[in-house]
């Protein structure tokens, strides 16, 4: 067999399971414009449509860890085309409820479909790396970016033409099915997680934590992917109201915070791949993280426009890479890649959790902008944890 003979089936499984990202990621950016016209058709609070988003991270957070153990014991390819069909028929359910106890029923099922997906793609991303012998995670991650922004491009578009939050769910439930029914066949190959050997999986859910590796470097990489996710969480959640509250005068001049650090984000993610290779994942993840810190205190103690833009672009870029290459590492720490990734991958949404509630409460203590200090301490945290955890 040629070289290319033998290149071209791993290059169609990475282009593969970079579909897979992306149909992920448009479902999930379509979702994030219809919720607001959801939450008005049901006729529910901000309280109450703040629930039911916490019943989506909760059912995804639980259904991680359940979905890393059929990843291990089927064909990864298969475990990936299940969950993603799942996740492309719950995608059209919250458009289609009528009131709160439907759409906590509807988020429910895709929050268990989300979560599960999440976990087993970024374990067949870490075997196709492996397979690679270079980095590529972060272009997997990248994709879902990309794909996070045309979906929520696309859905508003389609509202603008007055069409309903179910036709345009519906609608995009079709396109992410049809992407991810193909990216799992055309992922058909040899290259799959090997489940391990049934003896070396408790079947007791404290067994298997205490059967798990907990060698010091997956226990800060559990860390660091909880800071990241809490910093991450933290910023779309507060950055514009944040911003609306210093930048008096400026209209709509609060909404560039965010953009500024999706487009940050998006940039680094292309470019992660070449930029690991060159210089390691150690140092990106700690001086990542370490100049995001710097760059968030220059937006509290200096809050203008210009500092805003610059800055929040500054911080897309520096923890653009943090995630994939935690997962990435976390996935050859482990006994597995299934394993060390949904360890990593549930401590995150942890964090994902924990980070707008902590910022809320600290704001009622004291003031927003003294509220977010705590995300520069979080990146501080993780350039501290990059140091040892990450490979070099």
């Amino acid at each position: 067999m040629t070289e290319v003979e033998a290149t071209a089936p791993l290059t169609r499984r990475r282009v593969c399971g970079t579909l897979t990202f992306l149909a992920n990621g448009f479902g999930m950016g379509v979702w994030s414009i219809e919720i607001a016209r959801v939450q008005s058709v049901i006729g529910a609070s901000d309280a109450e449509i703040g629930f039911a988003l916490l019943v989506f991270a909760v059912a995804a957070l639980c259904a991680m860890p359940v979905a890393a153990r059929l990843a291990t014991r089927f064909r990864i390819n298969r475990v990936v085309g299940a969950f993603g069909v799942a996740f492309a028929v719950a995608l059209s359910f919250p458009g289609w409820v009528s009131g709160l106890a439907g759409l906590c029923l509807a988020l429910l099922c895709l929050g268990v479909a989300h979560g599960s997906l999440d976990v087993v793609m970024n374990s067949r991303a870490s075997v196709i790396e492996t397979a690679y012998g270079r980095p590529i995670m972060s272009s997997f991650h990248a994709a879902w970016s990309i794909g996070g922004a045309v979906g929520a491009g696309t859905a508003g578009l389609l509202t603008g033409q007055g069409l309903s939050a179910a036709t345009i769910l519906t609608a995009s439930a079709a396109v992410v099915l049809g992407v991810l029914l193909a990216s799992a066949a055309g992922g058909q190959g040899p290259i799959a997680d090997a489940p391990p050997p049934r003896g070396l999986v408790p079947a007791n859910p404290l067994r298997r934590l205490a059967a798990v590796n907990w060698s010091p470097r997956l226990i800060g990489l559990c860390l660091i992917a909880f800071f990241a996710l809490l910093t991450e969480g933290a910023l779309a959640n507060w950055t514009s109201i944040y911003l609306k509250g210093v930048l008096t005068g400026l209209a709509g001049g609060f909404s560039l915070g965010y953009l500024a650090f999706s487009v940050g984000m998006s940039i680094g993610r292309l470019s992660g791949d070449r930029v690991v290779a060159a210089c390691g994942r150690r140092a990106v993840g700690w001086s990542g993280a370490a100049v995001s810190a710097l760059a968030f205190a220059v937006v509290l103690w200096w809050p203008s426009l210009i500092a805003a833009v610059v800055c929040f672009v500054i911080i897309g870029l520096g923890m653009s890479n943090v995630v994939p290459i935690t997962f990435s590492t976390a996935g050859r720490t482990a006994r597995s890649a299934s394993r060390g990734i949904a360890l990593a991958a549930s401590a995150g949404y942890s964090g994902l959790l924990v980070g707008p509630a902590l910022v809320g409460g600290l704001a009622d203590l004291f003031t927003l902008p003294q509220a977010l200090v705590a995300l520069v301490a979080s990146m501080a945290a993780i350039a501290v944890l990059a140091t040892f955890a990450l490979e070099r």
